[in-house]
């Protein structure tokens, strides 16, 4: 993460010294395609269980960036909510069985405030001008959990950062000289989120993210 945050701001460095007083702003539509895997262990048993999640969803997301003279960008992105999706188990009580953990878990999450700093790097021309794409995400995991134990119980939220890494082609549309597309297929792989609940069960949970994105961006 250190080492991406340092070329990152590098690029930065890079597109500031080539800059020609160009800004761009615009929106994408992103297709997100979300893993995640976890385990969950309680308390009194100390029964571990485990279980994985994916779930696709489509989010508008808006951008600003810095562009270089040589076709160096620099910018922030910004997701209101993107939701996780929902799983659901029912646990019940064995006879004998002291543990109060028995009951129906739902569990349901989403990511608020995803704002993510991004350098896009020219590597060739191939169907316009083909980039590399490295970013830094930081995002707020909210939990929406539901439990129906007897005593009830939450996760708290957490703030993460991801780091993404992508592939990507951008070039002026013939809509005048100050429209552009850009398309890219990225990656990310988020922090592993670690969390004790209010009746003391423990979760550790690692997420990460495939997108498939196209940007429409105007030059000023």
């Amino acid at each position: 993460m250190k080492k991406l945050i340092a070329i990152v701001s590098s690029l930065f460095l890079v597109t500031t010294i080539s800059l020609k007083a160009e800004m761009g702003i615009g929106i994408s539509g992103a297709y997100h395609m979300l893993d995640g895997s976890g385990t969950e262990t309680t308390r009194q048993s100390g029964q571990k269980n485990t279980g994985s999640h994916s779930e696709d969803v489509l989010v508008p997301e808006l951008f600003l960036e810095a562009i270089g003279e040589n076709g160096a960008a620099f910018g922030l992105s910004y997701i209101s909510t993107r939701d996780l999706g929902t799983r659901a188990r029912t646990d019940a009580e064995s006879p004998g069985d002291t543990d109060s953990d028995d009951g129906t878990y739902t569990a349901k999450a989403e990511f608020d405030d995803v704002i993510k700093i991004y350098g896009d790097l020219p590597i060739a021309d191939f169907l316009g001008t083909t980039y590399l794409h490295l970013g830094v995400q930081h995002v707020t995991l909210v939990t929406l959990e539901s439990i129906s134990t007897s005593g009830g119980t939450s996760y708290p939220n957490a703030d993460l950062l991801g780091a993404t890494i992508g592939l990507g082609v951008k070039g002026d549309l013939p809509y005048g000289n100050n429209m552009y597309y850009k398309t890219e297929v990225t990656y990310t792989d988020f922090e592993t989120y670690e969390g004790k609940s209010s009746s003391g069960n423990s979760i550790s949970a690692d997420l990460d993210d495939t997108a498939v994105r196209i940007s429409i961006g105007y030059k000023f």
